[in-house]
Order: C-alpha cells, then sequence, then structure tokens
C-alpha cells in the first residue's frame, strides 16, 4: 500500500513560487531571465520528454540566464525544437499576469486591488488563478508580503485544482530562506504559508479532499487540515486512489515508451482505495508522518479493511510508502469474516501483522478471542492469534447461530 500523504504535498499543492516579489506582480513588470527548478523538471516530465534529456537539463537547475539567447546556448545540443519550447516556458521568470475588470493602486498602503473577474496565469507553472478580488499587499521597508483572494477562489495546474471561499498567501523574508546575512539574526524567520477557508475543496485524478480550513507551510512542507465538527457532515475527507499515486510514482522514472507497458498493466488489477474522515488531520512531510484525530474512519479497498478511532497514525519511509498504522482511543476495525476492537492496535506493513493490545477481543467465525494483547496476520485467511506467558487468551467457541458480539458501524 502506498499512501496518500503526499497528496497534500504533491498532486494538491500548487507551487507558489512565480509570487515571491509582489512588488514587481503589482507593477506589471515580468522579468525576461530564465532558471531551471525543481518545477520545471517536474513539468517537463509532464510534457513526456525523456529521462535522458531531462537528466541534461538537470545540470542548469538553479542557474541563472539574463537573456533567451543566453539559455538557449547552456541548453543540450539533442534537445528538439519542441522540447526546446517547452523548456523555455517552464524556465521562464516572468511572473503572474493577471486582467481583471478593474484595478487600483494604494501607494500609502503599498497595496494593489484587483476586483470582477479577476484571472490570472503563471506561464512557468502552468496555473490559472481566478477569484472575485484579489489584494496584493507588501509591507513597507520590510520583506513582508500578502496576497488576499476573497469571494470564491480557484486554481488549476494540471490536473489539479483547489477551490475555497477565501486565501490568504504570506511571505516574510523568503530570501533568506537559504543563505544567511549580516543581519539574519535581526530579521523575523523566513515565512511562506497558503491558508485556505472556507469549503475548501481539492480535486485531482489521484484523489479528493473537502475541509473547512487549510494551512499549509510551503517552507516545512507541513499542512494542517481542520473540519467544523466530529459529526460526518463536519469532518474533512480525503479520498485517494492510490494505484494512481503509484503509477505515476514508477512513471516519473520511466522512458515514455514505457509507460504504455505501465498503462496496460494497471487496468488489469483492482485499484486501491482509501476513504479517510477526521475532524483535524497533521501531515509532515519531513518527519514522514500523517496524523489524523477526532472521530476517525479509515476505509481501504481491496481487502475491505475498516478501521475506527480517536486518533489513527501513519507512518512512511523517504519514498511515501507506508510502513505501520497505530491507531489508539477506542479502536475498533473489521474485515470480511472478522471484527476486532482494543484500546490500541498497529498495523505493520512490512510483516502483514497486527498487535492489538489492552482489553484486545476478537471474533472471526465462531471463535470469540479475549486477552490483553493479541497477535494477528493481516491476511484474514491465516487468521492465527498468539499470545504470550504474560497476556494469555481466552477463547470460546460459539454457536452457528449466535449474532455478532460487537460490531464497529
Amino acid at each position: 500500500m502506498k499512501i496518500f500523504f503526499c497528496i497534500f504535498l504533491s498532486f494538491i499543492v500548487l507551487t507558489l513560487e512565480p509570487f515571491s516579489g509582489s512588488k514587481i506582480l503589482i507593477h506589471g513588470m515580468p522579468t525576461k531571465g530564465f532558471k531551471v527548478t525543481n518545477n520545471t523538471l517536474d513539468h517537463l516530465m509532464r510534457e513526456g520528454l525523456s529521462k535522458n534529456i531531462i537528466a541534461k537539463i538537470a545540470l542548469l537547475k538553479n542557474k541563472i540566464f539574463k537573456n533567451r539567447d543566453e539559455f538557449i546556448d547552456a541548453m543540450p545540443n539533442s534537445i528538439t525544437t519542441i522540447d526546446q519550447e517547452s523548456l523555455l516556458r517552464y524556465a521562464s521568470t516572468e511572473k503572474i499576469k493577471i486582467q481583471a475588470d478593474e484595478f487600483t493602486t494604494d501607494l500609502k498602503q503599498n497595496a494593489a486591488v484587483f476586483r470582477g473577474n479577476v484571472k490570472g496565469f503563471i506561464p512557468r507553472e502552468n496555473i490559472e488563478l481566478t477569484t472575485a478580488k484579489l489584494r496584493l499587499v507588501s509591507g513597507k521597508d520590510t520583506n513582508i508580503e500578502k496576497m488576499f483572494g476573497e469571494g470564491g477562489v480557484q486554481a488549476k495546474q494540471w490536473d489539479r485544482e483547489i477551490r475555497s471561499d477565501f486565501a490568504i498567501y504570506t511571505q516574510v523574508n523568503l530570501e533568506n530562506f537559504e543563505k544567511e546575512t549580516k543581519n539574519s539574526n535581526k530579521l523575523a524567520k523566513p515565512q511562506q504559508t497558503l491558508q485556505m477557508q472556507g469549503n475548501v475543496i481539492l480535486k485531482s485524478s489521484q484523489g479528493n479532499v473537502n475541509s473547512d480550513n487549510v494551512i499549509l507551510d510551503l517552507l516545512k512542507k507541513h499542512a494542517t487540515l481542520e473540519g467544523l465538527d466530529t459529526s460526518k457532515e463536519g469532518r474533512i475527507r480525503i479520498e485517494a486512489n492510490l494505484s494512481d499515486l503509484e503509477k505515476n510514482r514508477i512513471e516519473k522514472g520511466l522512458e515514455p515508451e514505457s509507460k504504455n507497458t505501465i498503462e496496460a498493466t494497471s487496468q488489469n488489477l483492482e485499484p486501491t482505495q482509501v476513504i479517510l474522515l477526521a475532524s483535524r488531520a497533521v501531515l509532515d512531510n519531513s518527519k514522514h508522518q500523517a496524523m489524523f484525530e477526532g472521530n476517525v474512519e479509515m476505509e481501504r479497498t481491496p481487502g475491505d479493511l475498516y478501521i475506527h478511532a480517536g486518533k489513527i497514525t501513519l507512518y512512511l519511509n523517504e519514498s511515501q510508502e507506508l510502513q505501520f498504522i497505530q491507531a489508539i482511543q477506542e479502536v475498533c476495525f473489521e474485515q470480511p469474516g472478522r471484527v476486532a476492537k482494543a484500546d490500541q492496535a498497529s498495523f505493520d506493513e512490512i510483516t502483514q501483522t497486527i498487535l492489538l493490545e489492552g482489553k484486545a477481543e476478537v471474533q472471526s467465525g465462531q471463535y470469540h478471542l479475549q486477552g490483553n494483547s493479541i497477535n494477528l496476520y493481516l491476511d484474514v485467511n491465516k487468521g492465527i492469534a498468539q499470545g504470550d506467558n504474560k497476556a494469555p487468551i481466552q477463547m470460546t467457541v460459539l454457536g452457528e447461530q449466535e449474532p455478532a458480539i460487537f460490531a464497529c458501524r
């Protein structure tokens, strides 16, 4: 199982690098330089450039070219004209282009306001932005800049789409993030955040997310999602197609001609999907963890695994592959032919085992197991339970017509 943690920090989080330097955006003076970044390379992969060409282009990463001719001279000799045009587009340092029915500026506040059918486009990131009102503010004599969108905000990039009622983008001393300056100790710490509020909907071919409030820390690669309450309608909802996530991860390392084979193979397999409900979630890419709390429900197919708990934490490796699931607080889970509950449960994806701890109970077919600690295989068909000398298991054989002792939902 490849987990959906990367949904928020890959296919949902739209790149906001082009917004840096909003003074340029306000005055409408796009630069004409070129710079290859990790985002540039990702976009070129989506355009279908070969792995070999992208590897050569990667040698130019983070170098600044002042004009088109200088950049073309530095390009690989083997690049085609079509691929060259794609590279020019995604490496351009041109800032966002904005059009609106009304535009006003406030020199005292160092702000610009766009109203009515506001549309923005960032060529190098393939991002389209629409909203009813957009306000750009730069702090006087400071490195603080903000962007406010309201009246319905929508951003699109490739197959990704984000919508919300309001959005606030903030950056502080962003230019000091990767370099030290003489006055760095006196300046506020670098910050780059995006907050989206009210009816937040995030869509992609790999999954969807619904939430009331989302706060993204783009420097720390950290996301916090909040719902309205713990009710079914008020919780955040995440739907992920793990098969598509895995396929896309593999395709990034393949040549274009190999992708047809992957596509044909994936069509013959049952898609792996996850639906997760929670009142709050914290996704931390640096720690490779995803924590969900507040009446958490997690359902995975195939396998029909359903887990209900007060808190569920997912632990991943550096490749974003799920290693371990820990569920605590009145845990209950179901699989075909088996239902279990305990104070806490650990699901080990490496050993394919489950450890139930604290008032553990399992009902599997005609057998009812009870103990302080019970080990199970994730595969229901194996169905072997193990205890130890300190935690013996009590087993009761039930009648064929006897109803279920307990259920999770």
